[in-house]
């Protein structure tokens, strides 16, 4: 076995245990891995297999990393139920987290959501200054009231 078939069957592992995530969040996910895993062996000179499988044990099982990502993912994804296929090696958990890119640790989606709100109530709150000028000018002097006496 190679290095690369080493880091191959550690993403179909991990693949297999995202089957209850959308096509294009496993997609991400496992290039974001493939990313990490290939800049963890650059930065740390990794040549033998050895080297790599090390690598890949510190990450964590594929289930660990299955099972975080299903807990970011929140609890509209749940794993699938049933037994994996293939052997189960015990959890190994990971030292530290990677890092995430965008350092509020906040999915893209719920930023862009809050945004959008901020961006309409703001819109909204100036079209009603702008509507209470307007509207306050146009309109005719309030009639007296008449009583009658008598």
């Amino acid at each position: 076995m190679n290095r690369t078939d080493v880091v191959g069957e550690y993403l179909r592992e991990v693949e297999l245990r995202l089957s209850g995530l959308p096509l294009l969040q496993r997609r991400e996910l496992l290039a974001d891995l493939e990313t990490h895993i290939a800049t963890l062996r650059a930065e740390q000179g990794a040549q033998s297999e050895g080297e790599l499988i090390e690598i890949l044990e510190r990450l964590g099982s594929p289930e660990v990393v299955a099972a975080a990502a299903y807990e970011e993912a929140g609890p509209r994804s749940a794993p699938m139920p049933g037994p994996m296929p293939g052997p189960m090696p015990a959890p190994v958990p990971p030292p530290t987290a990677p890092a995430q890119s965008a350092g509020s640790g906040l999915p893209w989606w719920l930023i862009g959501l809050v945004a959008a709100a901020v961006l309409l109530f703001l819109v909204g709150c100036v079209g009603l200054m702008f509507f209470a000028q307007t509207s306050g000018t146009d309109a005719p002097p309030p009639a007296p009231a008449i009583t009658r006496v008598g």
